[in-house]
């Protein structure tokens, strides 16, 4: 997907008849996605906090004054991702998320470490490191008890061990990068089908955007994948991104997305990139730490 049909996919009010808007809203979203990263966040925040009058007071002292002589010109702050692409819907929410995941260089260092902890540090789901050519050290992970053990092998599940499927590097550098083809792969890699209203591409899609090494191209697939699955809903803006419901048979997984990074912060449940299923109860959520490393396991 471009940027126009990102932008027309998003600004339905947009005509495809009126190319100046439409070109006009693909300079501003690129606009935004191009600026820092501290700089979008803490907009962001900004954002989250204002409200009512305290938001106009905010805006109103915000505006930079740049002296020119014996007059001023007031230069209006840059948009927020939320004010050119509104973050209104799940759907809206996943698909900024994508073009933020296509534009995230590919990460360096020796190893994929994945954590999962409470935010308040008092409980531990397990974490690990794994090398580019399948070695893993692992800490806390079910059957290992609480030291780095090395593991013998350092493939990775797509889906829990009991439906799912092991996967390599290689085979997730191989995974379409095209969504609906992207669906159909992980569909056709899972034992079983479809119960209810439960999609059985849902825990592999939510696998690659949460804890595998994917690609970026993979990465942004798996998420318009999701943003097309029946049954996806926003749930609003939190610390830290956008809260997302994804409903699978009886079970609901609670996610917490940063689009303009497109990384997941924290979740309620999810399956491990080891086969497990790590949950939460009482509206907890396991915070998730994930990226390539040049730290040795510790």
């Amino acid at each position: 997907m471009n940027d126009l049909e990102l932008v027309k996919q998003l600004r339905s009010e947009i005509a495809e008849t009126d190319p100046d808007s439409l070109t006009g809203a693909r300079g501003q979203l690129l606009a935004v996605m191009a600026r820092p990263t501290a700089l979008r966040r803490s907009r962001r925040r900004l954002t989250m906090r204002a409200t009512g009058l305290a938001a106009a007071a905010v805006a109103a002292t915000a505006a930079v004054v740049i002296a020119t002589g014996p007059a001023t010109v007031p230069v209006k702050p840059p948009a927020s991702a939320g004010d050119v692409l509104p973050l209104t819907s799940a759907k809206n929410v996943l698909l900024v998320a994508a073009a933020s995941a296509e534009r995230t260089p590919q990460g360096s260092g020796s190893y994929w470490h994945i954590k999962r902890e409470s935010e308040d540090g008092r409980h531990f789901w397990g974490e690990s490191w794994t090398t580019r050519d399948g070695q893993r050290w692992s800490r806390g992970e079910p059957g290992n008890g609480p030291g780095v053990v090395k593991e013998p092998s350092g493939t990775f599940w797509l889906g829990p061990a009991d439906s799912g499927t092991e996967v390599s590097m290689e085979d997730l550098e191989a995974l379409p990068t095209d969504p609906e083809a992207l669906r159909q792969k992980v569909t056709a890699m899972q034992k079983g089908g479809p119960v209810g209203e439960y999609d059985i591409a849902l825990q592999p899609l939510a696998s690659l955007i949460a804890e595998l090494p994917a690609p970026v191209g993979v990465r942004s697939a798996a998420f318009r994948a999701l943003a097309e699955l029946p049954g996806v809903q926003r749930l609003g803006a939190v610390e830290g991104g956008e809260e997302l419901m994804f409903r699978g048979g009886k079970r609901e997984s609670r996610l917490v997305v940063d689009p303009e990074t497109s990384q997941v912060i924290r979740t309620s449940w999810l399956p491990t990139a080891t086969g497990g299923l790590a949950g939460t109860n009482r509206g907890l959520f396991i915070k998730l730490t994930t990226g390539w490393t040049g730290e040795l396991p510790r």
